[in-house]
């Protein structure tokens, strides 16, 4: 009897090493292959409109005229958004950077609801996402479409249970024409699941990495822009569509 109650501790203490090291091996995995800020990026963070909270960056302009919570793309440290952050909230948006568990905005798409709880505000919150945190941001959408003012993707599409065609939520969709990253077929198919009035635009010599700073993702085109240029005509594009939203209404 002894001998069975012996056999079955190590087994049961066997089990327990095999679950760790699926763990750290896991973890191990995400830390190798997660795309670090670019220096330019994490230097923002001393800026004294950049703030880090409990759970977020946060990027406010002297005068704000509307909220962004922008979730980050997989693997990618949320710093990398510093500069589109700020160069945002230079045009006058609060913006907003959630930390995400792994870097993987999929595990939180529900962060937004913790920041406007923190942020009281009767102005608009919008909703943005770079690759996976676009997806990420349209399952929010999907069950709480009337809690933001509009839905952007930045090289990025729905997921395939995020249906939105049946709302009037304004959406924006920007990529690159370099973007060798973004799967095109999908991205076609998935427009059917968008609002009929949703707003696609492409930046001519665009890329998928040139969307943040954390250096070029392996298998993506070569951009013709440099990172500053893209981002401009991102903000540009942003802002153009916030706008006419704002007039509509």
């Amino acid at each position: 009897m002894k001998i069975k109650n012996i056999s079955g501790k190590k087994w049961l203490l066997g089990l327990f090493i095999v679950f760790l090291l699926i763990i750290i091996s896991g973890y191990v995995f995400l830390r190798m292959n997660t795309y670090e800020a670019m220096p330019a990026a994490k230097a923002l963070i001393e800026e004294d409109n950049i703030t880090q909270d409990e759970g977020w960056i946060t990027i406010t302009p002297e005068e704000i005229e509307g909220h962004i919570v922008f979730y980050q793309g997989g693997l990618v440290e949320t710093e990398a958004y510093l500069p589109l952050a700020n160069k945002l909230s230079n045009e006058g948006y609060q913006v907003f950077l959630p930390q995400m568990p792994f870097n993987l905005a999929i595990l939180d798409s529900d962060a937004i609801d913790k920041i406007k709880a923190a942020y009281p505000s009767e102005k608009d919150w919008w909703l943005a996402g770079h690759s996976l945190g676009g997806a990420s941001a349209s399952i929010y959408a999907k069950e709480n479409y009337d809690e933001i003012a509009g839905l952007i993707f930045l090289a990025a599409y729905p997921s395939d249970d995020s249906d939105l065609s049946g709302s009037s939520l304004p959406t924006l969709s920007i990529t690159g024409t370099r973007d060798g990253i973004l799967n095109q077929e999908q991205y076609k198919q998935t427009k059917e699941l968008l609002p009929d009035n949703a707003t696609y635009i492409a930046i001519d010599g665009g890329n998928h990495s040139n969307f943040g700073y954390y250096g070029f993702q392996a298998g993506d085109g070569e951009s013709e822009l440099s990172r500053e240029e893209q981002l401009d005509k991102v903000v540009d594009e942003i802002q153009t569509f916030i706008n006419n939203k704002t007039r509509k209404d």
